[in-house]
């Protein structure tokens, strides 16, 4: 800020996450924001390739892929697409399925008015809870494929990899808001409350430290749900071949997962 006359420092006692989004927000100067989370890093075309696929597509809101990666680099993962522009039920479906892009606040080019308009809400997953909302505000959606310019380091203790505690469970809160908001809104789109479930119940799964018996009680609680759930995905010819597996191994036994997902990990490595 000292050296440069266009970045503002704002300085603010610690409310958390969507504190300091939201007080940016408020306080920002222009009419488009792009989030940094403070243990990533960018390149410098980050913002740059954002606006020119904004103009080029006359776009509302722009997303683009990330690169998730370990603190020693390893761990990125390349997925090659052409840009795209969309409307926003496809685009709920592109962010809630996984395909291309995700639910993450960074990684996308906002209007200020829609930010204020849904601010982020306190608690863990607090951009999984208004990204819909934002999406459906937008009528023109670009996706883009700079993976490599956004760079998110996952570091030990972080929320999705620390020992399970119940802040955790507000996911499921969402859930339960996510659900009622595609009921009322995009009634014909039912897979995609069972993709939120399948979400919230994976990254609880994934935690580090978990007890057995936790394991197995999240597991067995919302197991019914993609057993309801299990025919409507398999039947429906966007959802990826992988998605499904993973459909049917959550319909299984919690034993048969675990075990799945450790022969997974190994593959990877």
């Amino acid at each position: 800020a000292e050296k440069f006359s266009n970045v503002v420092s704002l300085h603010k006692e610690n409310g958390g996450l969507s504190s300091a989004r939201n007080y940016g927000v408020a306080h920002a100067a222009f009419d488009h924001i792009a989030f940094v989370d403070s243990d990533d890093y960018v390149e410098k075309t980050y913002i740059e390739d954002m606006v020119n696929l904004k103009e080029k597509y006359n776009a509302d809101f722009v997303i683009t892929r990330t690169c998730r990666e370990n603190e020693d680099g390893s761990g990125k993962k390349h997925i090659s697409f052409e840009p795209f522009v969309t409307n926003k039920e496809k685009a709920l479906y592109y962010v809630y399925t996984g395909t291309f892009v995700g639910w993450a606040a960074y990684g996308k080019l906002y209007p200020k008015n829609v930010l204020l308009k849904y601010p982020f809400p306190d608690g863990y997953y607090e951009d999984s809870a208004c990204m819909y909302n934002i999406i459906n505000e937008m009528s023109t959606i670009a996706i883009g494929n700079y993976g490599d310019n956004y760079h998110y380091v996952q570091h030990e203790g972080s929320i999705l990899i620390s020992p399970l505690n119940k802040k955790h469970f507000r996911i499921f809160e969402i859930c339960k808001e996510f659900s009622a908001f595609i009921d009322k809104e995009y009634p014909s789109r039912k897979e995609l409350k069972a993709f939120m479930y399948k979400n919230a119940v994976i990254q609880l799964l994934n935690l580090q430290k978990m007890p057995w018996s936790s394991y197995k009680k999240i597991f067995m609680k919302y197991r019914r749900v993609f057993r309801k759930n299990l025919k409507l995905v398999l039947k429906n010819k966007e959802i990826s071949r992988s998605n499904k597996i993973c459909f049917i191994l959550l319909c299984t036994r919690p034993e048969i997962y675990s075990l799945a997902h450790k022969i997974s990990l190994k593959k990877k490595k």
